[in-house]
């Protein structure tokens, strides 16, 4: 997208016909538009675990996917594989940005001690 594009209201960057089907809509279906496209982009997203595989800093153990959060096991990058010290239990989620950048947010929740 050009910078001349970002400058643009969304209106004049949609389809004419779209806006005047949109205009037509009532709350409730508007609502049902902004799910669908909350789908689609959610859909065009690689998966989460393979974001968080790409940019996790240490060895990622266990990945739980709650849905809304995924909850991530890893130990740090400066903790060998042998080492007895707990992993690091991370809540991640992703954070839509006002730019409309899609990031993960990561969360330290605390060390896991015992059974990983």
């Amino acid at each position: 997208m050009s910078d001349s594009d970002d400058k643009q209201s969304p209106t004049e960057r949609l389809p004419t016909a779209l806006i005047e089907e949109l205009d037509t809509l009532e709350s409730p279906e508007l609502h049902a538009v902004r799910e669908y496209v909350d789908q689609l982009l959610e859909s065009s997203q690689p998966p989460i675990e393979q974001q968080i595989r790409e940019e996790a800093s240490g060895e990622v153990l266990d990945i739980e996917d709650q849905g809304v959060y995924t909850l991530v096991k890893q130990r740090p990058p400066s903790q060998s594989e042998g080492d007895s010290k707990p992993v690091s239990l991370y809540h991640v989620t992703r954070e839509r940005h006002p730019d409309g950048e899609e990031t993960l947010h990561w969360a330290f929740l605390g060390d896991v001690h015992g059974e990983v």
